[in-house]
């Protein structure tokens, strides 16, 4: 029986796919229709003038050498909406729109496959199958020449671009770049801060905000800053005199570590009063996936031409809106969350070792060595970090691997921890502006 159901999936496989074939040649459009600078008017393309000015923008800079940082940079300039109705433009989608040959009259079909048709898993065709390019019976925005003129730009600069990407956020050595993340999920970008002599300082950055660029950075170019991520650049030295303060609240004092860790795990929540944070947090919670749900339906409801573009651009963002608030509250809460028994299993029993095998470092300063050892990661909101330590640190435990942290406690560190720190380290170019960090610690 398996055999000849395996056999029947394999059949309709064969069936679907010379189905396909014949739509190929026949030109059919597949896709619900949200494309720049086109609407969908039954089975057609139809130009939307007033969007396809932003395609033809496009095109234009950057065949006149513009990349596409100035590109992006121009559009929010000027109030230029994506296909989806949004102000804030991302390079990803500038890229898609210099390389769909949509705009130069043409339809291109095998972009994704599945591979094997029993798992019927969609993946991007890169060279896997010939992919198929024929004429399409909409009116082109750019020409011809222009699309290939700019394949041939974006090919050129291939190597430089493939440079950029290498040694990023996880995959580097870095120690913070590995272990930071932005509470918008990102990791964070490293750059040069001070140069002093031959030591250089540097300085971490959210990787949606080197897309979007900062919030300091739009308002003093005039651009919106809706939708822009508000994580802080994180200087090097912060990292360091947080990593300082954290490990020696943690094991100056083993007896009352072990103390304080046994109440938290044994209070049913992390470490605050339990209802009424946890019911506001509930309440929060539903009314998010309230407006979730409304989100998706909005989705559905637009890709099955339900309802017109200009409704739906409306009412899209007024549920974004309600979404990025409801977040926006949830935030203060960070990982605060009831504690259940898998949560707190094995955690007192680590702790206790850890602190059993544990020596304080000769001169009471940590290594980056011992930083990456007791530490898994550290979560960057706009008025806290969150420090989730690794209680097995034979484990090399990292941020994405550390389970269900239980918060333990939160710390203060100073301008006098601060300007103590510099005063250890000469070499580092100091701050003028010293400011309270607030610290949350997970274990």
């Amino acid at each position: 029986m398996a055999t000849l159901a395996q056999n029947e999936s394999k059949k309709t496989s064969m069936r679907v796919k010379a189905g396909q074939m014949v739509s190929f040649q026949n030109g059919v459009v597949y896709g619900t229709g949200n494309v720049l600078g086109y609407d969908k008017v039954g089975p057609e393309y139809v130009i939307n003038e007033a969007q396809a000015k932003t395609v033809r923008k496009i095109y234009d800079m950057y065949l006149a050498g513009n990349g596409s940082q100035k590109i992006k940079r121009q559009l929010e300039k000027d109030g230029d909406l994506t296909a989806m109705g949004k102000s804030l433009w991302h390079y990803a989608t500038i890229s898609h729109i210099l390389k769909n040959r949509l705009y130069c009259g043409e339809l291109e079909y095998r972009k994704e496959y599945v591979p094997d048709y029993l798992e019927q898993k969609r993946a991007k065709n890169n060279g896997e199958l010939d992919r198929i390019i024929v004429e399409g019976k909409h009116q082109p925005i750019v020409t011809k020449e222009e699309f290939e003129r700019v394949q041939k730009l974006i090919e050129e600069k291939r190597p430089q671009m493939e440079r950029c990407r290498k040694n990023r956020g996880i995959y580097s050595e870095d120690l913070w770049r590995r272990k930071m993340r932005c509470h918008c999920g990102h990791a964070f970008a490293k750059t040069k801060w001070h140069t002093k002599t031959d030591f250089t300082t540097y300085t971490y950055k959210c990787y949606d905000q080197t897309r979007t660029g900062t919030i300091s950075a739009r308002l003093k170019n005039g651009l919106s800053i809706e939708g822009v991520c508000r994580s802080p650049l994180v200087q090097d030295w912060k990292m360091y005199t947080m990593a300082q303060k954290v490990l020696h609240a943690v094991f100056d004092d083993p007896e009352r570590t072990l103390k304080n860790a046994a109440a938290v795990l044994g209070c049913g929540i992390a470490g605050v009063e339990q209802s009424e944070v946890l019911r506001d947090k509930t309440i929060i919670e539903e009314k998010l996936k309230k407006e979730q749900g409304r989100y998706e339906t909005l989705l559905d409801m637009r890709m099955n031409n339900e309802i017109p573009r200009e409704v739906f651009s409306r009412k899209q963002q007024e549920v974004e809106k309600k979404i990025a608030e409801l977040e926006q509250q949830m935030m203060q809460y960070g990982d605060v969350k009831p504690v259940t028994e898998a949560d707190v299993s094995g955690k007192m029993e680590n702790l206790q070792r850890l602190m059993g095998q544990f020596t304080m470092p000769e001169g009471g300063e940590f290594s980056e060595e011992e930083m990456d050892k007791y530490v898994s990661g550290v979560r960057v909101y706009e008025d806290r970090f969150e420090w989730l330590l690794n209680l097995s640190p034979e484990a090399r435990g990292e941020l994405d691997d550390a389970g269900s942290p239980v918060y333990f406690t939160k710390l203060t560190v100073t301008p006098d921890d601060e300007r103590a720190w510099f005063k250890k380290h000469p070499q580092w170019s100091k701050s003028n502006r010293y400011a309270e960090l607030e610290v949350w610690i997970f274990i």
